[in-house]
């Protein structure tokens, strides 16, 4: 198998859903406002997922590094475990991702503002530059912060309230208080993947690093997903009624009862078994951003 496929392998496209549902809802809540463009939002798109897929590569590379990542423990092979890539084909990739996310974000700010030298320009870039970092350094590095129970705040910061948001604001140019409520649903719909993630891997995870379930124990941990998947809808209910939404954008309750049983499965199920929840999760979170928007 020639080398482009391994690297195309390397980075997990199935993932990048989860990025972008930040960057879709953004969008269609700026659509909503009556303002929208398609070369903005094609920007933000290209920037948030050359941004997860950095960070994709970058955790592969950390966990390698480390040891913490084997078939046993996450059940597959990454293209570092099975030897097919070297930490320096990854580096490289990481090299190009982290300049297309560069390129086009800087893109994005100076035609969504028109200069890069004010104080909403030098804002976003400076947010930027902070999910570029978190990106690299999740488990890169002498103290990566993935490794100290913070990489659920960092999803749920840049994956959740910057993609929402940010993508917003730059369509927009305004920020009313009221996004918030579906950048906040979003945040924790991304997060709740991270979360099963570490449920998953909490008896690996002990002997390399912290994580949420290893901190408040693997029962709390479960009901920290529930909080994190079904908080959401109660979320964005809220917003409809808040904006006065008709009864088509309710729609996403439909969702409710693949929610429940999701958190259903996450309680009855441990290890590798939980593989299938995290996907049923990602298409969960993409569906809602369709239903509720």
């Amino acid at each position: 198998m020639h080398k482009i496929t391994y690297r195309i392998k390397a980075l997990r496209l199935f993932s990048l859903p989860l990025s972008l549902s930040g960057i879709i809802t953004g969008g269609l809540l700026a659509n909503s406002f009556g303002q929208f463009s398609w070369l903005l939002f094609g920007l933000a798109f290209i920037t948030a997922a050359a941004l997860h897929l950095t960070c994709n590569l970058a955790n592969d590379v950390g966990d390698f590094q480390s040891g913490n990542d084997s078939f046993e423990s996450i059940g597959y092979e990454t293209m570092l475990i099975s030897g097919k890539l070297s930490v320096k084909d990854l580096a490289i990739m990481i090299g190009v991702l982290t300049g297309i996310a560069v390129g086009s974000g800087i893109a994005l700010v100076y035609l969504s503002f028109g200069k890069l030298f004010t104080i909403r320009s030098l804002i976003m870039i400076f947010v930027g530059a902070l999910a570029v970092l978190a990106a690299i350094f999740y488990t890169i590095g002498k103290k990566p912060y993935g490794y100290r129970a913070l990489g659920d705040l960092a999803v749920f910061l840049f994956f959740g309230l910057a993609a929402v948001a940010g993508t917003f604001f730059l369509l927009t140019k305004t920020l009313p208080a009221t996004i918030f409520l579906p950048a906040v649903s979003m945040g924790f719909l991304i997060t709740g993947v991270v979360n099963v993630n570490n449920i998953r891997d909490i008896e690996n995870d002990r002997k390399y690093r912290k994580t949420i379930p290893i901190l408040i124990g693997e029962k709390n941990a479960r009901h920290y997903h529930t909080f994190l998947v079904l908080s959401p809808f109660i979320l964005m209910s809220v917003y409809n009624i808040l904006l006065h939404k008709t009864f088509i954008s309710y729609l996403f309750l439909c969702l409710l009862p693949f929610a429940v049983y999701h958190t259903i499965v996450v309680y009855r199920q441990k290890g590798l078994a939980l593989n299938k929840a995290m996907g049923g999760l990602i298409l969960i979170t993409l569906l809602f951003v369709l239903s509720a928007l």
